[in-house]
């Protein structure tokens, strides 16, 4: 009767580890988004293909 009384102690979550801006992971994301971003700069941003808009023709024809 005595442990209808006693609280529960709830379960510990382990800990989480805090990202490091320094982890050669986190660096290498970094790299591979800043060339993703270089890639698509310019004339090479701009979508420009018939198979895409489903057209037969020129676009804005």
């Amino acid at each position: 009767m005595a442990n209808l009384f006693k609280p529960k102690t709830p379960a510990v979550e382990p800990v989480t580890r805090m990202p490091d801006a320094q982890d050669p992971a986190v660096l290498a994301e970094k790299r591979r988004q800043m060339a993703e971003m270089r890639a698509r700069g310019g004339r090479d941003s701009t979508i420009m293909s018939d198979n895409l808009t489903g057209s037969t023709g020129k676009l804005g024809a």
